[in-house]
């Protein structure tokens, strides 16, 4: 049967690749107040956050010399999750992550989606597909997308395999089996989502290992799975993957998070520790605004610890950084986990 031998979490936010210069580009929108936060699960305009963690004892973080020391660390923690990769002798790898209406549009958005395909397109944004992104996301591309079209292998084997085991499972769960895109007019991107091109250009880099994308819509209302519904779809998944015949030697890997757009590092040890401890009753007594916008993504990290759980693996935090980038804390933080 297949074995589970490793698991890595990243962070992958677009401010990672972001010099500390730029990051008043986002953090003048965030502080338009037309954008709601979320805050200990609790909407909230930017006036309010500043105003609830004005004795906070961040502010003395955002500033450019420190954002940009806080880059160089995440940078070198990278490094060191690809390398612990390429040690591993990695056949197959799985990952957890989400798509932010990337390719994913109103007319079709599945809750979770397994991406059995033979291969994966990945390529630059085109000049039309800039001109529809927010403001500061085009300058953080060279974190995530290839300076040329490439295309990656898939594991459609493994995708059948994890697919029927949950159906048998009860999962109702939906399997793209060709490369999904949206309709040319509101695209946005050519290839992989971000959560996904992260990993392949910054772990995996781009070294054409079969990969098996699982898609949870941690992201996108309404039907948005609950973080319980979340930590059992994982078990599943890793059921599923332990039993597949074959000698495969099996990466899981989460994408995303921790906390962001608000920055909240005492929400996020908790959630570590219990990730670490499989304390997933402590997981599932958060509500549901805990875990939107930027946070949702940690139901990524949630659903793939839950499967290594399943391997026997234990987890390890090897790195936590901050990137602040206004007085109301918001920006985004970055964790970075191995599974051994």
């Amino acid at each position: 049967m297949a074995e589970i031998v490793l698991g890595i979490g990243s962070a992958h936010t677009p401010q990672l690749h972001t010099m500390a210069k730029d990051w008043h580009i986002r953090g003048n929108r965030d502080m338009q107040d037309g954008v709601p936060f979320f805050y200990k699960g609790e909407r909230m305009k930017y006036a309010e956050l500043e105003k609830a963690r004005a004795a906070d004892g961040f502010r003395a973080e955002v500033n450019l010399e420190e954002g940009q020391r806080t880059l160089e660390k995440c940078y070198q923690t990278i490094d060191e999750l690809h390398e612990t990769f390429k040690a591993a002798n990695i056949d197959v790898a799985v990952i957890f992550g989400n798509d932010q209406r990337e390719i994913f549009k109103n007319d079709l958005r599945p809750a979770f989606t397994v991406m059995a395909c033979d291969e994966f397109v990945n390529k630059p944004r085109t000049d039309e597909q800039k001109t529809r992104l927010p403001p500061g996301i085009e300058i953080s591309d060279h974190g995530h997308l290839p300076d040329d079209e490439i295309v990656l292998k898939g594991a459609p084997e493994l995708g059948l395999q994890v697919v029927d085991s949950l159906i048998e499972d009860e999962f109702d769960i939906a399997i793209s089996t060709e490369q999904h895109f949206p309709p040319e007019e509101v695209s946005e991107l050519g290839g992989m989502p971000h959560a996904y091109g992260f990993i392949y250009k910054q772990i995996i880099r781009n070294n054409h290992l079969p990969t098996l994308p699982v898609d949870l819509n941690t992201f996108c209302p309404p039907n948005q799975p609950r973080v319980g519904r979340c930590i059992d779809f994982g078990k599943a998944v890793g059921k599923a993957i332990l039993n597949w015949e074959s000698d495969a030697r099996v990466a899981l890997i989460a994408t995303g998070g921790m906390s962001h757009f608000v920055v909240e590092p005492e929400f996020d040890h908790k959630i570590i520790n219990a990730m670490i401890d499989h304390d997933w009753d402590h997981i599932r007594s958060y509500h549901n605004g805990h875990f939107q916008a930027g946070n949702s993504e940690i139901k990524s990290w949630i659903a793939c610890s839950a499967a290594l759980a399943e391997a026997g693996l234990a987890g390890k935090l090897v790195d936590y950084q901050t990137l602040y980038r206004t007085p109301g804390g918001t920006g985004s933080s970055c964790c970075f986990m191995t599974w051994e």
